[in-house]
């Protein structure tokens, strides 16, 4: 009996122990050597918009116009522009007199017309254009990956301011989400005439095919038609092939696949195309090792086609702006020594309340509080002002339950932690109700105040129940 009470007596003051070390290690950290000067491993918080300041893009509607040669069908619609540089064996000869180029036809079949083309219609620069444009925005952002983001939109003018957190590779963010705009065609590479628009496109993925001898990938955009778009692919696959001319030398038309106007890849056909799939390579011999760096950039080009394309289109003004946090820039500093301060008068509270019992319970409600500082900077819970109450609210939750059970445990109640637990956790469920809800919000400031609720509140039954529990009742 003496041995187990020894092992017992022992197991608390390891526990003690280690529960001061969590502690030293949550509010002091861990330094070790890092060029020439010590550098604490520790992460720190994750701060949000509100504490850190956000990034500011300011987009507004483009109103330019240029001169362009375009293809004009029989009911003046444009069917592509004339392209004039290209590196193909064959090119258009384009007319420089205007007259004669809307009078006469060329070997596409359309007519040449200069026109003069505006980036955004004016029957495009409506009311419900600018929010749809913005509730695109809002979605490319949340499905990229934003944790922090806001759009104020004019809906007169269209223009819009959007806030991004700094926590976020907001240069990424703007290039995916806010730059592009998903458009995707196919064109004659010789001619410029379009053949294909993002009509006919259903879905784009991202395949892999693996060469076991090498043992490298390639990495394919695949791109899935509809009826009508597998037509037309069909017939372009009679077309655009090799052959030989007049002369008898070997020739190519080509098409080029395109998205946003930048051509991803310039191919022809081999034979007749029957299928509704169309692989497209983009990176190939790509080690096992670099295979998640290159997919990368494919998987962006799928993401930008699966979304709408934005009805309206923006030109940044000016560039990024940093606009600073309106609190002071100390106040996680003093939101530290909050924790510190407040942690001591607790201990101090409960050790003249229930003597060596309340120190105990002291302590461990440190280490508490101290694993739950690590917890949330490892998952990277977004600390907003929100999320300072919250962890304020998670650290009087647990005061009150050990005040309960030290209670019971003076009073020699039999069960007393159980007994504590029931009471405890039965008025405070709606709480646990609440922070499991909280973590699934989209708003950073909303999710980090439900992750500190969720995460202290696990903690404290895992820790009480497994710690706690037994130093408090080791006899």
């Amino acid at each position: 009996m003496k041995g187990k009470n020894l092992t017992r007596i022992l197991m608390t003051i390891l526990l003690v122990l280690i529960s001061i070390a969590v502690i030293i290690i949550a509010f002091v950290g861990i330094y070790l050597p890092n060029l020439n000067k010590l550098k604490n491993i520790i992460p720190d918080y994750k701060l949000g918009t509100e504490l850190d300041g956000i990034i500011e893009y300011r987009l507004v509607v483009d109103h330019s116009e240029n001169e362009k040669e375009v293809y004009v069908d029989s009911n003046g619609n444009i069917k592509g522009e004339v392209k004039k540089d290209n590196n193909s064996n064959e090119s258009v000869e384009v007319k420089t007199d205007l007259e004669q180029a809307e009078d006469t036809t060329n070997d596409t079949g359309y007519k040449i017309e200069t026109r003069k083309i505006k980036v955004n219609n004016d029957d495009a620069l409506t009311k419900e254009n600018f929010e749809k444009a913005k509730s695109i925005f809002e979605e490319r952002l949340e499905r990229a990956g934003a944790t922090e983001y806001a759009i104020r939109l004019d809906d007169v003018t269209g223009n819009m301011v959007v806030e991004l957190s700094q926590n976020d590779d907001v240069s990424y963010l703007y290039q995916i989400a806010l730059s592009s705009y998903g458009e995707f065609d196919i064109i004659d590479n010789q001619t410029g005439v379009r053949l294909m628009d993002k009509s006919h496109l259903k879905n784009a993925t991202v395949v892999y095919d693996t060469d076991p001898e090498s043992n490298t990938y390639t990495i394919y955009l695949q791109l899935t038609l509809d009826e009508e778009g597998t037509k037309l692919l069909k017939e372009m696959s009679k077309q655009y092939i090799e052959y030989t001319d007049s002369e008898g030398k070997s020739q190519k038309d080509y098409i080029s696949i395109r998205v946003d106007g930048s051509s991803i890849m310039t191919t022809y056909f081999g034979e007749e195309y029957n299928q509704s799939i169309l692989n497209i390579p983009i990176s190939s011999n790509v080690s096992a090792s670099d295979l998640n760096s290159y997919s990368k950039s494919v998987e962006d080009i799928a993401f930008l086609l699966n979304q709408e394309v934005i009805p309206v289109k923006y030109t940044m003004n000016g560039s990024a702006l940093f606009i600073g946090s309106n609190f002071n820039e100390n106040i996680m500093n003093i939101f530290y020594w909050s924790i510190v301060i407040a942690l001591v008068i607790i201990l101090i509270v409960l050790f003249i309340k229930f003597g060596s019992a309340g120190l105990l319970a002291g302590i461990l409600n440190a280490a508490l509080i101290g694993l739950l500082t690590l917890v949330l900077k490892y998952v990277k819970v977004t600390i907003s002002i929100s999320s300072m109450v919250a962890f304020f609210g998670v650290m009087l939750l647990n005061l009150i339950f050990l005040v309960l059970y030290l209670k019971k445990l003076k009073e020699q109640k039999e069960n007393a932690y159980l007994e504590t637990m029931k009471v405890f956790y039965s008025i405070n469920f709606p709480v646990i109700v609440v922070a499991f809800i909280f973590t699934f919000f989209v708003s950073a400031t909303v999710t980090g105040l439900g992750s500190v609720l969720f995460w202290g509140m696990l903690l404290q039954i895992i820790f009480n129940t497994i710690i706690t529990k037994y130093v408090l009742e080791c006899k």
